[in-house]
């Protein structure tokens, strides 16, 4: 068994009598783990057995030792960890956990817990009062603020230990190694599949035990994969679909207009999620409708395209275009969690692999000349040879995506429109030609030429820096001359630009390969 699969730190959560040494030990059993008792180990530091701590130095007194012990198992190495009911309701406890592994919350019903914990011969002080089912309605109801913090949950309820055992393997792959964005709110994980679509029912009951499911994706893509997935889903959930016109000139208000009637069709509540099958316009449409239907429903993210991987799915960036203008109506609205397989690029064309590169060389241009140096020496490479060998490049860039998003996440500070290199002049040809002469990522390339040729004259680049950013995209296959538009074409265009504030544009210099800076331009300047 190749243990480098699975995350080397399992804590096992959840209130007393809902399994969590049983399925603990046998967990680590199946993965060839150390299993530790938490409870056992403070017993052992403290020299006392857990009734005598509480009798002697009350509750306080024992989240003393019990953060002592948290402190000493967290440092272990493949290891499964059976946590006490309330390990988790301290935020530094719940943090120092999450930090060093991954936490699993068992729940069960009050019921089912008073019936397990009057079976077994332990004392328990929380429970030795004359209403103990009441006790544990009271327990449940304090701490499920922190309960509710742990994404991934599993009901004990009317399973054997085994069952139990195997619905957590089953899904550890996709957790041994997940990028956090962790916003202050709404905090979500971006996941790697490493088997296709393996794991994404199960994935989804956790975060939305039986709740209906709408598949918004087009007709190509439902065949490719929409099928498959819908079948696998309607075990579990109801599932609907919606498909829409593939091609960025569908993503607009007329869209998603039809897709609102389609929710009221299918009576989509509040609790209904949105999952959004497809590249960076499936995505952004299906955020803003999620974002404004019944005023805020949930949405997951399942990107297909290299593109909407490696930048468009992860930040809550939603919208739709305007005949004026790109993305000019739309909201920040994020995800619950981005479901990423990096298997799907095969069946992408040559020209959409393309495109999506464009921005991968974007954040090599204004964040990491390492990675830029290695798209340099791998690039015919890698658009030979598209599909698992490309996880380690997403996650690169969706690792820095999440860290501009988690400094600002809403453009304010001004960070994340570094992530704009090469948008203005890009977005302005994609208008002028009605999003259908270029890809997004070949109107981009233009975009970042442009940019880089102005950053010679206004940041002092060094002109090889353009010559080496010119030859990659050209590697790329990507176009580096921006079509002949009129001055006067252009000026329109340029004046619908979101980053523009009365006369002036937010535009986005390099400094040099991997450092780029935001200055305040004039477009009359631009267009000179």
């Amino acid at each position: 068994m190749n243990q480098s699969k699975y995350p080397s730190r399992i804590f096992i959560a959840g209130f007393m009598g809902t399994g969590k040494s049983s399925v603990g030990k046998a967990l680590a059993e199946k993965l060839k783990y150390q299993f530790i008792d938490l409870d056992l180990t403070i017993e052992k530091i403290s020299k006392n057995k857990i009734d005598k701590i509480f009798e002697k130095e009350g509750e306080k007194g024992f989240r003393r030792w019990e953060k002592q012990a948290l402190e000493q198992v967290s440092t272990e190495e493949k290891v499964v960890i059976a946590l006490g009911g309330g390990a988790v309701c301290s935020a530094q406890n719940l943090k120092r956990i999450q930090n060093s592994g991954l936490a699993i919350l068992l729940s069960s019903s009050v019921e089912e817990i008073l019936k397990r914990v009057q079976k077994q011969k332990v004392k328990r002080p929380l429970l030795e009062v004359t209403d103990p089912a009441k006790r544990i309605e009271q327990l449940l109801k304090k701490r499920q603020k922190f309960y509710q913090k742990i994404a991934f949950q599993v009901s004990t309820d009317h399973m054997t230990i085994a069952q139990v055992v195997q619905k957590i393997y089953s899904q550890l792959p996709l957790e041994n190694n997940p990028l956090q964005v962790k916003l202050q709110q709404n905090a979500y994980p971006i996941y790697f599949s490493p088997k296709g679509f393996g794991g994404l029912a199960d994935l989804l009951g956790r975060y939305f035990p039986g709740q209906k499911l709408i598949l918004l994706s087009n007709s190509k893509l439902d065949k490719l994969y929409g099928r498959e997935i819908f079948r696998n889903l309607s075990r579990d959930f109801e599932v609907k679909k919606v498909l829409i016109p593939d091609g960025e000139q569908y993503k607009n208000l007329q869209t998603v207009e039809k897709i609102y009637h389609q929710l009221i069709k299918h009576q989509v509540d509040r609790k209904t999620v949105i999952i959004a099958l497809g590249g960076g316009v499936i995505g952004d449409i299906a955020g803003f409708v999620a974002a404004t239907y019944l005023r805020g429903i949930p949405f997951v993210q399942i990107p297909t395209t290299l593109l909407a991987q490696v930048d468009s799915s992860v930040g809550g960036k939603t919208g739709v275009d305007l005949a004026e203008g790109k993305n000019l109506i739309g909201a920040f609205y994020q995800p619950r969690f981005v479901f990423i397989n990096p298997e799907v690029l095969k069946t992408l064309s040559k020209r959409q692999l393309i495109c999506g590169m464009s921005e991968v060389i974007k954040y090599a241009a204004i964040f990491d000349e390492a990675f830029f140096e290695y798209l340099e020496k791998s690039m015919q490479q890698l658009l030979r040879h598209p599909g698992k060998s490309y996880e380690d490049l997403i996650r690169r860039c969706c690792a820095w995506k999440a860290w501009v998003v988690c400094e600002d996440e809403k453009e304010v500070s001004g960070l994340r429109a570094l992530l704009n290199f090469g948008h203005t002049l890009g977005h302005a040809i994609e208008s002028m030609t009605r999003y259908r002469k270029y890809t997004h990522g070949e109107a981009i390339a233009m975009g970042m030429v442009f940019a880089a040729e102005r950053s010679v004259k206004e940041q002092s680049l060094d002109p090889e820096a353009v010559e080496r950013l010119k030859k990659l995209l050209r590697q790329a296959e990507l176009p580096i001359a921006w079509p002949d538009f009129t001055r006067k074409q252009y000026e329109k265009a340029l004046m619908q630009d979101k980053k523009r504030v009365s006369q002036d544009i937010q535009f986005v210099y390099l400094n040099k390969i991997g450092f780029a800076q935001i200055k305040k331009t004039p477009v009359k300047d631009l267009l000179n």
